[in-house]
């Protein structure tokens, strides 16, 4: 292992940064935040400068003794409005893009989730898949010498012939199995190349469990307060029931005061003028429409569907946590009890070649200890990453 290997939590917080994933879940965060600002901006005052420049001839006729003249009307208007009552429109807007900031930032958690529970999963497989690939190489280099032994025994008459074809099948059988690993080697090492940016050589052995609830009740408590897809079903329906009174205070009549200045020149006769400032309140009453009362029932199916949603979202968690719990203990069961197979299996070969030397028993048993001896490694090495992929799984529902 190099000295300055590469370890899991350095792959994760690489994904992080590198990822496309993380990139466009901030941004779209972000993009929820500013709808929070404009939300809120329904509440403050507004300023509007409106202005027309014309130029044209105008001939009153000798109305008050004026002639015609050319003429340049032009007219300038400021106005200043400031809402004073909306019947809950701007509350509900705000309300809405408030849970729509908090479904975002709850997406980009849960895709933080699912790339950290992605890189565990690449970064196993590519230590496991290397690890079969080495297997494999050393079940090929021995296999090939036995099928030379046998073959040297069946021309000294030692042995039959059927040795010589067991050993050329076993061979056959090893050198395919090389030849899968060596390709699953290859799209492993894409995968955690294309999550994290970085490459996959030198990478430290995986570590231990990180720190997990220590009960099922523990990790239910957990997901229901910090589960991302939890808290953004959450927020679906906050924003459902801000869009409902939004709908209904479209029924509600508005009000608000305005400050207005004007100037005009050249409008009716030539050499017109006119200044004017007024301040008041307006108010506006849509006392029928068609559509308000259809948008008012969408919005209430609408809080209907989310509190399905959200009711969905609790049962899918509650039961994902509790296969992901049991899974690790699963997993952690699995890795010891494969450990003390692959111990096992090793011991025995070194046995049953040793047997076979002095002809106590025949070359298949050799090749059968062989086989198990390479899957027992084999089994291990997956239930080592398996165990891990587990763990992040877990801390993945649970929000850490």
């Amino acid at each position: 292992m190099p000295v300055q290997a590469l370890t899991l939590d350095e792959a994760i917080a690489a994904a992080m940064t590198h990822a496309p994933q993380i990139a466009a879940a901030r941004a779209e965060s972000d993009a929820a935040a500013a709808h929070v600002r404009e939300a809120q901006a329904g509440s403050l005052p507004t300023a509007t400068v409106t202005g027309t420049i014309g130029w044209g001839r105008l001939d009153p006729k000798n109305f008050f003794g004026l002639g015609a003249a050319d003429v340049t009307p032009r007219a300038a208007q400021v106005t200043i409005e400031q809402p004073l009552y909306a019947g809950g429109r701007v509350s509900a807007g705000i309300a809405q893009a408030r849970a729509g900031n908090d479904a975002a930032r709850a997406g980009e958690a849960a895709t933080r989730s699912e790339m950290t529970a992605a890189v565990a999963q690449a970064y196993g497989d590519v230590l496991t898949s290397r690890r079969l690939v080495a297997l494999h190489q050393e079940l090929v280099t021995q296999m090939r010498e036995i099928e030379r032994q046998a073959r040297l025994r069946y021309k000294a008459g030692e042995s039959p012939s059927t040795d010589t074809s067991q050993a050329m099948a076993r061979l056959a059988e090893a050198q395919a199995a090389l030849a899968q690993a060596e390709g699953m080697a290859v799209s492993a090492d894409a995968r955690f190349a294309n999550l994290t940016g970085l490459s996959p050589d030198g990478l430290a052995p995986l570590p231990a469990n990180p720190a997990l609830p220590a009960s099922l009740d523990d990790a239910l408590e957990a997901a229901r307060a910090h589960n991302p897809w939890l808290a953004q079903a959450e927020a679906g329906l906050r924003a459902a029931q801000a869009a409902a009174r939004g709908a209904r205070a479209e029924r509600l009549p508005t009000v608000g005061a305005f400050a207005e200045g004007a100037m005009v020149r050249d409008q009716f006769f030539p050499d017109y003028r006119a200044d004017s400032a007024t301040v008041g309140v307006r108010a506006r009453w849509q006392l029928f429409n068609a559509g308000t009362s259809a948008r008012v029932a969408g919005s209430d199916g609408a809080v209907r569907a989310a509190q399905a949603r959200l009711d969905a979202a609790e049962d899918q968690v509650k039961e994902q946590v509790i296969a992901a719990f049991q899974g690790v203990r699963t997993a952690e069961l699995v890795e010891a009890a494969s450990a003390r197979q692959s111990e096992a299996a090793g011991q025995a070969r070194a046995s049953v070649a040793h047997e076979v030397r002095v002809g106590m028993k025949p070359q298949l048993d050799l090749l059968n200890a062989e086989r198990e001896a390479t899957a027992a490694a084999t089994a291990l090495a997956r239930a080592q990453t398996d165990r891990i992929v587990a763990a992040y799984r877990l801390l993945s529902l649970v929000g850490q």
